[in-house]
């Protein structure tokens, strides 16, 4: 009897790359699906961010853009008035300790508030590279340090949020293709969705698509808005629940 053919190995995930335009949605699509553990850096012309996995889920984020600081994430939430972010900020420069420590110190913040705010810092350092579209990624296996305070967020979650933030209606229309371009969801659409935050005009995208609908009659039918309804195309796409007929 002749013995088995060997198993493949699964292809290596690339080490590094160019940043275009479906670069971000589709990268940590891919690192969740390979349950990944490590540090995903991306740098431009004047900033790096970089994103820290455990098991596929994004556990952390850190960036040098100085419009990703926690203060301005308090500020732009009207969480604290500014005298009061400017007077913590020079007690945390003078003893190099975390912003969000002093102002528990100062009574300013309690420690859920803290882990709070700290937990919208991260989600939108990671938001703001899906409006990315040139710099270079890396990614590098390696064991992650603990944080005291995780985000512990499925990568397809921040996904399917990340491209509803994409501004860029060409980059969107790009991934949906023609007002004839027709949908159909897949056999795992019902897993995929169960763990989503998916809104009730994606739910009600994804009932359509049971039988081969058009992205036109999807715009027709949906209350959300054409803009929407493509975003939400584009993410569902990516995570796997729908496909193209």
């Amino acid at each position: 009897m002749a013995s088995p053919a060997p198993v493949k190995p699964a292809a290596a995930l690339p080490m590094r790359g160019e940043v275009q335009s479906r670069t971000i949605p589709n990268l940590l699509h891919d690192l969740g699906q390979r349950q990944a553990t490590g540090v995903l850096t991306f740098t431009g012309r004047t900033v790096k961010k970089q994103v820290f996995f455990t098991s596929g889920s994004v556990q952390f984020a850190v960036s040098s853009d100085r419009d990703d600081r926690f203060n301005q994430t308090l500020l732009k939430a009207g969480a604290i008035p500014l005298k009061e972010v400017m007077r913590a900020l020079e007690i945390a420069l003078s003893t190099r300790d975390r912003l969000g420590e002093v102002m528990m110190r100062m009574k300013m913040l309690s420690q859920a508030d803290v882990e709070k705010w700290v937990k919208v810092q991260v989600r939108e350092i990671v938001f703001s590279l899906f409006n990315r579209t040139a710099g270079q990624w890396t990614f590098e296996t390696r064991p992650v340090g603990v944080e005291t305070i995780a985000l512990a967020a499925p990568a397809d979650v921040l996904v399917i949020e990340g491209i509803r933030r994409i501004a860029s209606w060409a980059r969107i229309y790009e991934e949906v293709g023609g007002l004839n371009a027709e949908y159909l969801t897949t056999t795992r659409a019902p897993a995929i969705a169960a763990g989503l935050p998916l809104l009730p005009g994606d739910k009600q995208l994804l009932d359509m698509c049971r039988t081969t609908t058009s992205l036109v009659e999807m715009c027709d039918a949906s209350d959300m808005g054409d803009l929407q309804v493509c975003r939400s195309i584009w993410g569902l796409l990516v995570v796997g629940a729908l496909a193209k007929s």
